[in-house]
């Protein structure tokens, strides 16, 4: 029986409705297969304004607060990634036997032959862009695309499986939690790599590769794990997963020419290569698909190009990880906009990499009233190259130009969680962009993307 057949004439709650539209897509395509929808979440109804005005004036809801009467009145629970498994009434859920979903697992589960899972603690969005352009070019209009991606409902794929080729999927390690529950994993599957990120969630390291682990830990023999060799973690997880193990390094690239900067993207081309290899795809195709490829947005992508100075936005850069990698990427000299929300995350690593960067020349550190230990760690270490601390995006665009060297690069690319002072890492990114846009400079010629 499919999903569509089960909920029909069911009660259903959406748990966790949020604002970026996988819980409205969820909730009206459950009203369109005839299940009766309730919605709940901690935010307030003037929070949740725009994603309440997309559903239908009747539909219950708890907003808010979450409470045991609603788990009690539900015959399916349909879980925000968001949401911990150990939250209160998702444990009571479980104790009274509700089924507890998360939409994008449901819709593996229905085409796990037809999909394409990547996940990884960074990379993860570029390579599935990358993978559903080269897909996309090859087979156009059979290729679907979901997951991880804001404004993007699990549970309306389902109404698209029937004629699609392949389901490229990006995963986080909040999603592949229930892929645990159905013991699923997708036919193929890509790990970028595996660092330090989101021990504000999870108890340790443990815990956290536990959750990636459902990417391949359900494969059989004939499935395959395309996995980044070079990268300890990744590679030490790889030799437990029971299908066919495909490594890749930047150096198994073919020779290409690539807009994506960072050798961090090389090694992201590199695991669709081998994808691409696999499926036997053709490979002049994917050279000249990789080499067109620019950027993801909010992923070093190139805002604007400005008197001589390039604009950045690494948005999506939560970790300090993620900051190494994009400094690394340029060799002109970087002004740094750096800072944000707590995510638990060790420090050390970033502090030595700024201090011995031989392209930073200033740093804005913006919000740090959220990340007092390492902004003590960093004025103690590199201090002189702390311009100024602030706290709106507008100041930092601003002070970073005044900062910035002809030639050189204003990168954002924070290293923290943005729940400081933005919505999400999305709006931090787009505030980036229009402080970028209204910049009042005089130009020759400019470039806005």
């Amino acid at each position: 029986m499919s999903f569509a057949d089960e909920v029909k004439g069911k009660k259903v709650l959406v748990f966790g409705l949020g604002l970026q539209g996988g819980g409205v897509g969820d909730a009206l395509w459950l009203i369109k297969h005839g299940a009766t929808v309730r919605v709940t979440d901690l935010k307030s109804e003037d929070e949740l304004e725009d994603s309440l005005a997309k559903l239908p004036d009747n539909i219950s809801h708890s907003l808010g607060q979450h409470l045991d009467e609603d788990i009690e009145w539900a015959d399916i629970i349909i879980k925000n990634p968001g949401v911990p498994d150990s939250q209160p009434q998702i444990t009571l859920a479980r104790e009274l036997g509700k089924p507890v979903f998360t939409s994008i697992a449901l819709v593996v589960k229905e085409a796990r032959d037809k999909t394409i899972g990547i996940t990884g603690t960074r990379g993860k969005s570029t390579t599935t862009e990358l993978t559903y352009s080269l897909l996309n070019s090859l087979f156009p209009g059979e290729i679907i695309k979901g997951g991880n991606i804001p404004g993007t409902s699990g549970l309306q794929l389902l109404d698209q499986l029937a004629d699609v080729k392949y389901l490229v999927l990006e995963l986080s390690s909040f999603q592949l939690t229930n892929f645990h529950d159905h013991q699923l994993s997708p036919r193929y599957s890509i790990l970028t790599n595996i660092y330090p990120d989101h021990l504000n969630r999870y108890e340790d390291m443990e815990a956290y590769q536990h959750d990636k682990s459902a990417i391949y830990a359900y494969q059989n023999s004939t499935d395959f794990l395309i996995y980044n060799q070079t990268n300890q973690i990744a590679a030490s997880m790889a030799s437990s997963a029971p299908g066919k193990l495909i490594p890749f390094e930047s150096s198994t690239l073919p020779d290409l020419t690539l807009q994506l900067p960072g050798e961090h993207n090389r090694e992201n081309v590199a695991a669709v290569y081998e994808l691409a290899k696999i499926l036997d795809l053709d490979l002049a195709s994917f050279k000249e698909v990789a080499e067109e490829f620019s950027s993801v947005p909010f992923r070093l992508e190139l805002i604007r190009e400005l008197d001589g100075v390039r604009y950045y936005n690494d948005s999506t850069s939560t970790t300090p990880t993620a900051t190494i990698k994009a400094l690394s990427s340029f060799s002109s000299p970087t002004v740094l906009i750096l800072g944000g929300d707590q995510k638990h995350l060790p420090t050390d690593d970033l502090i030595t990499a700024l201090k011995d960067s031989l392209n930073l020349t200033d740093i804005i550190l913006l919000g740090s009233h959220n990340i007092p230990e390492f902004t003590s760690k960093l004025t103690n270490s590199c201090g002189d190259l702390i311009r100024s601390q602030v706290n709106s995006m507008v100041e930092a665009v601003s002070d970073a130009t005044s900062a910035v060297q002809e030639g050189g690069i204003v990168l954002l690319s924070p290293g923290f969680a943005s729940f400081d002072l933005f919505e999400n890492e999305f709006d931090r990114g787009r505030q980036f962009n229009q402080a970028v846009k209204s910049l009042n400079l005089i130009s020759a010629s400019s470039l806005d993307h």
